[in-house]
């Protein structure tokens, strides 16, 4: 009976464990929808040593390599900050290819989607 109880627990522990994990963003995303949608910008998005790290792209303003401040992921929940005491998007992960949300910024509020590449 203790042998029974101890493996569901586990399979309990387990499926909790992989249904509340992070999503994962690594790769190169293009914000298709926000400010500059001639020179969109890009966020290049990896896992370091146990948190998100990236890089992003601003064609429009000739900024290329520049690290991202801060990438949190909490489920589908992504929030992005690009510059220390910057623009904050929040957003959300809808599929394997999309994530759309908010960036909000000093005094306005603009929609986002970026598209994986």
């Amino acid at each position: 009976m203790k042998a029974f109880l101890f493996l569901i627990s586990i399979v309990l522990t387990s499926v909790v464990a992989i249904t509340s994990a992070d999503t994962n963003i690594a790769g190169t995303w293009v914000m298709v929808k926000g400010d500059d949608a001639g020179n969109p910008p890009v966020f290049h998005i990896r896992m370091g040593e146990g948190i998100w790290e990236g890089t992003m792209d601003i064609p429009g303003q000739q900024v290329y390599d520049r690290n991202v401040y801060r990438i949190k992921v909490n489920g589908d929940s992504v929030y992005i900050t690009a510059y220390k005491d910057g623009s904050t998007i929040y957003a959300r992960r809808v599929d394997e290819q999309h994530i759309v949300g908010l960036m909000k910024g000093e005094t306005r509020m603009d929609t986002v989607l970026f598209k994986k590449y």
